[in-house]
């Protein structure tokens, strides 16, 4: 038989090695190709790696971002609210008013409001003896529609607890927006000592002002105006914080809906 007749056939476009170091050479070249194919199909997948970090590195990690602030608001409110509660404010980050209560633009939490409280012409409005008395104020203050909510004692020489305690309000400007009354003499102090507070109808010339209980509101303002003939009465109503108001007793500011304790704006 021909010896011719064994040779195996040799692969389509390549010729068979005539010699033993032919095919030795053809083996490694095969081997190298076949080890450089798996480097090649990867080379994208890594290209795309590094552009997904770089990508993270410019647009930061929201996941770990919101994380961590998950984590702050829980530590925040761990000593005065339950796991329970603090888990779901923890969740309804999305805006203040969720986190806290209210509407979107009902509630938020400022601080120091004392930095900005002018005590000379604030505190005789508020408070009737003031005699060897330090105020006292919370730490923070709870934002409303109607102003900076907060309360404020009056703490009296050689005591530590305040005997005496109001909620009050106060604008941007740090200026006594209205406080507190349950009584008609609360508020007739009140505009006494920060006339600043009166309606503009009630400073005008020979108008004279006393408030009474409301009857559709807590209380009501009556102005009277001229003499004789000619005089006028004209009854505005106000809400519990002295302020003016068209929703009656809906009016109302009920401190007790804000949790003023829970958010260290409260003595």
């Amino acid at each position: 038989m021909d010896q011719n007749d064994n040779r195996k056939p040799a692969p389509v476009g390549q010729d068979l090695p005539k010699t033993p170091a032919d095919r030795v050479r053809l083996i490694q070249e095969m081997q190298r190709a076949a080890e450089a194919q798996p480097v090649q199909q990867q080379q994208p997948l890594a290209s795309q790696q590094v552009a997904a970090q770089q990508q993270v590195s410019q647009t930061g990690i929201p996941d770990a971002f919101a994380v961590k602030q998950v984590n702050a608001i829980q530590q925040a409110l761990a000593n005065k609210t339950s796991a329970t509660e603090a888990q779901t404010y923890s969740k309804l980050q999305q805006s203040t008013g969720a986190l806290f209560g209210g509407g979107s633009t009902d509630i938020e939490i400022l601080g120091n409001p004392w930095k900005v409280i002018p005590f000379g012409d604030t505190l005789p409005a508020l408070f009737d003896d003031l005699k060897d008395a330090q105020p006292k104020l919370p730490e923070k203050a709870v934002q409303t529609e109607h102003g900076a909510l907060f309360e404020i004692g009056l703490t009296p020489k050689g005591s530590e607890a305040p005997a005496q305690k109001r909620a009050v309000l106060v604008n941007g400007q740090g200026k006594l927006a209205g406080a507190e009354c349950k009584t008609p003499q609360d508020v007739s102090r009140l505009f006494t000592n920060a006339k600043w507070l009166l309606p503009d109808t009630a400073t005008r010339a020979n108008t004279s002002w006393k408030v009474t209980t409301g009857t559709d509101s807590a209380f009501t303002l009556e102005l009277e105006r001229g003499a004789g003939a000619v005089k006028s009465t004209e009854r505005l109503a106000l809400n519990n914080f002295g302020q003016l108001t068209t929703q009656g007793k809906k009016g109302n500011i009920l401190v007790a809906n804000y949790f003023l304790d829970r958010f260290d704006a409260a003595v």
